[in-house]
């Protein structure tokens, strides 16, 4: 009898053992809810002394002045409990026979942190979508009921840029919200040349809409890998090329080219239309916070999130002059593998006399 006790008191100790090393604290509950034993991680997290043969549901509930009277089994699904400044998890589960529960003490202040600054983004996104939709609405009805007076307020083209802008705000959420939990390993190798492909084909109807000609200058048909998350990256080309196209007179054209440079895939994108506003010839510009501030329907705010998402693939976003009167926009990226890519023609014209010669050798 005495040997069957000591070895039922050495496996409580074993079992206390593993219990207490465990990252959480943890209370061990007998079928009735009393307090059998409580780790001292419990306690310093809860702020209350459970010694044993206390009744843990009713104590828990005078400590944090609760409605209810928590029983075991109703934690079993888990509960949120404020302590201080701590945000605490309590969740229960059985331990061995006679109805006995431990109940496991998480400290989730971190994710709850998390939470509510995800909350306060979302009202601020709602916030910010509120004005545009609210024009998009007015603009709509302004159609229905004064043609004139629609066409005056910018019409259809007024309606897609606040259409744009509305998409952009969304975006950029969902791009923050991703690259705060971004990693390594979540990236995969892409051929960056059949992404441009994709990209520029599925921006060819905007092109259209907007009278511009939107040209792909690809010089060999060698695959150039980089490493990341595709759909970001093309996102921010496609960001890039949609500004370049809105942003030119129509009857203007926009190039689209690729080349290999220091180790970089860059991707270029040239416009006609007229350069950006303060870039002096020889400057390169990198920062385009002020360029979304000048504009009411966001303008920029596309590149904006095109050199957030190439930061996060450890690449960058410039801007220069060029010789077509218009801007330059250089998407960079690391490559894995430097392929040799002739040197950007100096031209359109230089363009087409170098595709032609491609094609007869």
């Amino acid at each position: 009898m005495e040997r069957d006790q000591r070895m039922s008191d050495d496996e409580a100790r074993r079992m206390r053992g593993v219990l207490g090393g465990l990252p959480c604290g943890v209370i061990e509950l007998d079928g009735a809810g009393t307090v059998i034993h409580a780790n001292a991680r419990a306690l310093r997290m809860l702020k209350l002394d459970l010694p044993a043969g206390t009744n843990f549901s009713q104590t828990l509930s005078e400590r944090f002045a609760m409605g209810d009277v928590p029983r075991p089994r109703d934690l079993a699904a888990g509960r949120e409990l404020r302590v201080d400044e701590a945000t605490l998890w309590l969740e229960a589960g059985p331990l061995g026979a006679d109805d006995a529960v431990v109940i496991a003490v998480t400290d989730v202040t971190p994710f709850a942190h998390s939470l509510d600054e995800r909350a306060m983004s979302l009202r601020f996104l709602l916030h910010d979508l509120r004005s545009p939709l609210n024009s998009i609405s007015a603009l709509t009805q302004l159609d229905a009921s004064d043609p004139d007076a629609f066409e005056r307020c910018g019409g259809m083209q007024q309606i897609t840029q606040l259409t744009h802008y509305v998409l952009s705000l969304g975006e950029q959420f969902i791009f923050t919200s991703v690259g705060e939990h971004l990693h390594a390993r979540d990236f995969k190798r892409f051929d960056l040349r059949v992404t441009l492909r994709q990209i520029v084909s599925q921006l060819e109807i905007t092109a259209v809409y907007c009278g511009i000609a939107l040209h792909l200058w690809l010089p060999n048909s060698s695959p150039l890998w980089v490493s990341g998350m595709r759909n970001f990256v093309a996102r921010a080309i496609q960001n890039v090329i949609d500004n370049a196209v809105r942003a030119s007179p129509r009857g203007e054209t926009v190039t689209v080219s690729m080349r290999v440079a220091g180790g970089f895939a860059e991707v270029l994108v040239d416009d006609r239309a007229g350069g950006l506003k303060g870039l002096l010839e020889g400057e390169r510009c990198t920062d385009f916070e002020k360029l979304g501030k000048q504009s009411a329907t966001g303008f920029g705010l596309g590149l904006k999130l095109a050199v957030q998402i190439l930061g996060m693939h450890g690449g960058s976003l410039y801007a220069e002059r060029n010789r077509q009167g218009g801007t330059s926009f250089v998407l960079r990226l690391p490559c894995l593998s430097a392929v040799a890519v002739q040197p950007q023609p100096a031209s359109l014209v230089d363009a087409d006399r170098a595709l032609r010669a491609s094609r007869s050798d």
